[in-house]
């Protein structure tokens, strides 16, 4: 079955030396299958966590916008309550270290439909504002459609051994690159999941490494790539796969194919 919950980073051992966003990208051969991310190296990075009781865990990741607006998946918040959920960021780790934030708002896009995974994409407003640091910044979207072939970059907390349901407490990078929809499409008609298909406008997919690909809590995460004046910015939001490491593309709601829903949501 496919995952459709929560989606990071299937890595075998976590990832990134002592190197930046940009070096990541430039295709370091080190970074796959490599180090923990660098703290403070994702700056835009926020971990989206449930509540019950006493009891707090991470479900999804996230990626800020501004002084008020989180990026993620729709599926993330699909039937939760602001009061249900609350924004650490400015942490590489998960038990420990970041601000937090209450939520004020959830919004989904109006579209999204769970059966077919399509307009799977969400905005979260937060009570106040975040405080910008050295370890807390926003992420620039890109509005024109990614290229093709190009090198991409996915940090999260999501399963590093989804048999045995391993969760990292260090932030996990994995890089991928990107491949048409066509190519994605002819990929997944091998299986028996049509709802699914066709990918369209409003999604993006990535080719994975050789045994590693997103899991169970990257969902929502942000993928993220270097443009023509070598600034990070974000093309992807993790939306769903065939099971972690599996050899089928990775799929991403598009920032691209979202960009004036993401906007009017955020203005």
């Amino acid at each position: 079955m496919f995952l459709h919950f929560g989606i990071l980073l299937l890595l075998s051992q976590g990832l990134l030396g002592e190197v930046n966003i940009s070096e990541a990208i430039d295709g370091d051969s080190r970074i796959v299958g490599g180090k923990d991310a660098t703290p403070g190296m994702a700056k835009y990075q926020v971990s989206i966590r449930g509540h019950q009781g006493n009891q707090e865990w991470h479900s999804c990741g996230g990626s800020i916008l501004n002084e008020e607006y989180v990026l993620t998946a729709a599926h993330c918040l699909y039937r939760k309550r602001a009061n249900e959920l609350s924004l650490v960021v400015g942490s590489h780790q998960i038990n420990k270290g970041g601000e937090r934030y209450k939520i004020k708002k959830l919004v989904l896009h109006e579209k999204y439909s769970k059966p077919k995974i399509k307009n799977d994409i969400a905005i979260i407003q937060i009570q106040g504002k975040f405080k910008f640091s050295d370890k807390v910044q926003p992420i620039e979207l890109l509005k024109e459609m990614a290229p093709i072939g190009k090198k991409s970059l996915l940090t999260g907390w999501g399963y590093v051994n989804y048999r045995k349901r391993t969760v990292p407490n260090d932030l996990q990078m994995l890089e991928f690159k990107t491949i048409s929809n066509d190519d994605c499409n002819k990929q997944f008609e091998k299986l028996p999941y049509p709802n699914l298909l066709p990918v369209d406008a409003g999604q993006l997919c990535v080719k994975r490494p050789k045994d590693k690909g997103v899991c169970k809590g990257d969902s929502g995460g942000p993928l993220v790539i270097q443009d023509d004046k070598n600034k990070t910015v974000q093309i992807g939001v993790v939306s769903w796969g065939y099971p972690c490491t599996a050899d089928f593309p990775d799929v991403f709601a598009s920032v691209h194919g979202l960009y004036d829903w993401i906007q009017s949501k955020i203005k």
